[in-house]
C-alpha cells in the first residue's frame, strides 16, 4: 500500500499544473509535458481582463462554447459556436449571435428568435490550464490567450476501488518494464493542499509506499507532486496530473522516477468510490 501527505517545499513536479483526464483510462506511452488530453470543461479567461470570458462544455466530440464579451459601446453581449475537433489538439466552429423575445415577457414566442453568422472561433490548448483563443465578429479579429478560471478547490479526501493503467521503461531489472493494468483499493486524504494517498499501483506486489505533496488546482483540474518512500527501500518522485473529480470518482495520469532502481512510470488511473 502506499501514503502522500503534504510537505511545504516539494518535489519541482509542482510545476506540472496539467491534470488528470477524466475517465482516461488509456495507454499513454509519451512524455506527459508532449501531450494533451485533458478535458476542457471550463471557464477560460485572460488573467487580469475581468469581465469576459469563454465557457466550453463537452459532449463526445463536440465542444460548445459560449463567449460573453461586451460590444463597442460596453455592453455586454454573447456568441455561441458549436466546435469540431480541427488540426491537431483544436477546436474549430462558427460564431453565431442569436437574439430573441425579451426575456421578461409572459410567454415565449418563437416567432421572434433569429441567429446569424458572425465569424469563426477557434480554441487550441497549449497545456492543460493554457489555450489560445481566436474569434472574428463581423470582420474584427481578436487573439487572446486563456486559463482556467479557479474559484474553490476540490477535495479528493475518500477510499476508492481503483484501476491504473501504467507503463514501466527503463528499469536495472529488465524484467519490470512492460505495460500493465493494476486494480487496488488506494485511500486519498486531503487538508487544505496536503494531500495523503494510500495505495498500490506502481508495479504489481509493490510494498507499501508513502508519498508525500502538496496539490495546486487550474481551474477544476488539479496536480499533486510529491516524493515517495516504500517499505522495500525504493524512493523516488511521482507527479499525478490532470486530475478531476465527480460524485464518487476521481481520474487522472500520473508520471513517475524510481532513484532506486531506475524504473520511469507513465500512465492513468480512475478510482471508485464504493456506495
Amino acid at each position: 500500500m502506499a501514503t502522500i501527505r503534504g510537505r511545504p517545499n516539494s518535489l519541482p513536479w509542482l510545476r506540472l499544473l496539467a491534470l488528470f483526464c477524466a475517465m482516461l483510462v488509456a495507454p499513454l506511452a509519451m512524455s506527459a509535458q508532449a501531450t494533451f488530453n485533458a478535458e476542457l470543461n471550463d471557464v477560460w479567461a485572460t488573467p487580469g481582463e475581468p469581465g469576459w470570458g469563454l465557457q466550453i462544455v463537452e459532449q463526445g466530440a463536440i465542444s460548445f462554447a459560449t463567449l460573453f464579451v461586451n460590444d463597442a459601446g460596453g455592453r455586454p453581449t454573447f456568441f455561441t459556436a458549436f466546435l469540431s475537433p480541427g488540426a491537431a489538439s483544436a477546436r474549430t466552429g462558427d460564431l453565431i449571435e442569436t437574439n430573441g423575445p425579451y426575456f421578461g415577457s409572459a410567454s415565449y414566442d418563437p416567432a421572434l428568435f433569429g441567429a446569424r453568422r458572425v465569424g469563426a472561433l477557434t480554441f487550441t490548448p497549449v497545456n492543460s490550464s493554457t489555450a489560445t483563443l481566436e474569434y472574428s465578429v463581423n470582420g474584427v479579429a481578436v487573439t487572446k490567450t486563456v486559463t482556467r478560471q479557479l474559484w474553490r478547490y476540490e477535495n479528493f479526501t475518500g477510499r476508492y476501488v481503483a484501476t491504473a493503467y501504467v507503463v514501466t521503461s527503463h528499469c536495472s531489472n529488465s524484467s519490470d518494464d512492460g505495460e500493465r493494468t493494476v486494480s487496488s483499493v488506494i485511500a486519498i486524504d486531503q487538508v487544505g493542499t496536503a494531500v495523503t494517498i494510500t495505495g498500490n499501483f506502481a508495479k504489481p506486489a509493490a510494498a507499501s509506499c508513502t508519498y508525500y505533496g502538496d496539490y495546486t488546482q487550474a481551474g477544476r483540474v488539479g496536480a499533486v507532486g510529491s516524493s515517495y518512500t516504500c517499505a522495500d527501500g525504493d524512493e523516488g518522485a511521482m507527479s499525478f496530473f490532470e486530475m478531476t473529480r465527480r460524485p464518487g470518482i476521481f481520474s487522472g495520469r500520473l508520471q513517475g522516477h524510481s532513484i532506486s532502481d531506475s524504473c520511469d512510470y507513465s500512465g492513468a488511473i480512475t478510482g471508485l468510490a464504493p456506495l
